[in-house]
């Protein structure tokens, strides 16, 4: 024979073995009011963990998911059940637990997957934080919440494409002209692009000038940035086609030690100018007296002297 006592009332036999979990639930319940339970807390204890802490996912061809390995420890009162809730929020990105929820007796430590569909064509370079929320309750009453944390990465791609209308420009000797090009953006994320003259030392050692309007330039995804660069020949420059190349690279690349750029050519027609060097007009000499007719002056000379002195 068995017996339990509660307030004065007995359950006996195996009815009574039968009815123990619902009395022993009930007392908790109440205790949870009071706030202990036989100098035991009726909150349980509960940890998460989740692995890996960091993931990238490359979203840019087509849809991708991500997945986490997590679980979740509950230290409770033994014979209490506890029902275990778990949900996951990644930033409006679609997130499941599997399974969502599950009971522990007392204690116990389940293992469960979080996993994360990215939609395709998201932009690289996007971080977005993975929580994961346990939420544990008994007889329908919320004991303790828990989180986890995790970050999920688009991956990166990059690209540039250099253009202009341009293709040759003229430009007098020691004058300014302009040469204008755009900056594509071909990656899949927002990015930064330097650009820079091929060889420039060759140029400015000569007298030449070159100045960006701007070097570095931000760029959405399929946008184009616009630069210009000033080029201006010395002013002794000869008639002469100089040719010209800018260069482009992403920085993002370059920060993740990949080697992405684009080249672009420019013609440029030197026209001399008078006085400018390369265009200087030869020197003429002055004219000299043809030398007949300054023989002819002296003849005429002396044959007017050796006549006035006959008709002396």
């Amino acid at each position: 024979m068995f017996s339990w006592m509660r307030h004065g009332t007995a359950w006996e036999g195996a009815g009574a073995a039968r009815a123990a979990p619902a009395a022993v639930a009930a007392v908790l319940v109440l205790s949870l009011l009071l706030g202990e339970c036989g100098g035991q807390s009726v909150i349980p204890k509960v940890a998460m963990t989740i692995e890996p802490l960091m993931q990238e996912v490359d979203a840019s061809s087509g849809a991708a998911e991500a997945v986490y390995n997590c679980s979740v420890f509950v230290e409770g009162i033994p014979l209490v059940r506890y029902r275990v809730n778990l949900t996951a929020d990644c930033e409006g990105w679609e997130s499941v637990c599997s399974p969502s929820q599950f009971l522990v007796s007392g204690s116990g430590n389940n293992s469960f997957t979080t996993t994360v569909k990215v939609p395709a064509g998201s932009p690289g370079g996007d971080n977005k934080q993975l929580t994961v929320n346990a939420t544990i309750t008994t007889t329908g009453l919320p004991l303790a919440t828990c989180a986890t944390f995790a970050i999920l990465s688009t991956r990166q791609s990059y690209g540039l494409k250099l253009s202009s209308d341009t293709s040759a420009l003229n430009v007098n000797a020691g004058q300014t002209v302009t040469w204008r090009f755009g900056v594509k953006n071909n990656g899949n994320g927002r990015d930064s692009f330097s650009v820079q003259v091929v060889n420039l030392q060759s140029y400015t050692s000569t007298g030449w000038t070159l100045r960006f309007n701007r070097s570095i330039m931000s760029v959405d995804v399929g946008d184009v940035g616009y630069a210009q660069v000033n080029i201006t020949p010395p002013n002794t420059s000869k008639n002469q086609t100089v040719q010209f190349q800018i260069s482009g690279y992403s920085r993002g690349a370059k920060y993740a030690n990949i080697t992405i750029e684009d080249k672009l050519d420019l013609a440029l027609d030197i026209v001399a100018v008078p006085g400018g060097g390369g265009g200087k007009p030869p020197v003429t000499a002055k004219p000299t007296p043809d030398a007949g007719l300054a023989a002819l002056s002296v003849a005429l000379a002396l044959a007017a002297l050796l006549g006035s002195r006959g008709r002396k």
